[in-house]
Order: C-alpha cells, then sequence, then structure tokens
C-alpha cells in the first residue's frame, strides 16, 4: 500500500500546511529570505515548507514565534466546532463549578424566606 494513500483521510483531508505558509507569505508580503535569516535556515529549505503538504509541529511552532501568528488556530479553524477542546473543557467545568455555587445560594435564601414567611 501506498504511504500517501495509507495516511489520506478522504472524508476530512488534512488541510495542506504548504498552502497555509504560501497564504500567510502573499497577504503579509513576507520575505522569504528574511524569513529564512531569523529561523537560521537557508532560504531553500523555506521554499520547502511551502511545498510540502505537511509540516512538523517544531517546525510549524517556530514559524508561529518568527512570524507572530497563530498558523495552529487556522488549522484548529478548519475542525468542526463541535470537536471539544481542552480550554473550552475547562470553561465548561468553570461554568458548572460557578452555576452549583449560584444554586447553594439560592436555596440558602429560599429557605431563609421561608423561615420569614412562617414566623410571620
Amino acid at each position: 500500500m501506498n504511504r500517501d494513500q495509507k495516511y489520506r483521510n478522504q472524508e476530512n483531508p488534512a488541510p495542506h500546511s504548504g498552502q497555509l505558509l504560501t497564504t500567510y507569505f502573499k497577504e503579509k508580503r513576507t520575505r522569504k529570505s528574511a524569513l529564512a535569516r531569523v529561523l537560521n535556515r537557508r532560504p531553500d529549505t523555506i521554499y520547502g515548507y511551502e511545498k510540502n503538504s505537511t509540516i512538523q509541529t517544531a517546525i510549524l511552532w517556530e514559524l508561529c514565534h518568527a512570524l507572530q501568528y497563530n498558523f495552529f488556530a487556522d488549522i484548529a479553524a478548519q475542525l468542526p466546532a463541535s470537536y471539544a477542546t481542552k480550554s473550552a473543557l475547562t470553561t465548561q467545568a468553570d461554568k458548572i463549578a460557578q452555576l452549583e455555587q449560584e444554586i447553594s445560594t439560592l436555596n440558602r435564601e429560599k429557605n431563609l424566606l421561608l423561615e420569614a414567611l412562617k414566623k410571620a
């Protein structure tokens, strides 16, 4: 079996990393030679990143820092909104804790009001 076919998911194809970079370079008018100097790489290496359909996470991480742009967010934006993230789970847990605290406060207030009505 061909390696490319084995790892290619036809239903949900992975975004082409090189195209993400090329789009960014065109929109921001980034000089690849200057980027290569910042990353301490040859300009041919940067051109190679554009041609490849995939890129290693560590390299993309370096590009994010060098360009001060979050390519991971662009990739994440292409995933369905229903997919959970760590921050979303944390936010949901915080929301649940806040609501539970609010419920206990409301229950205390309700009990105080019921006692006040019984005395009156």
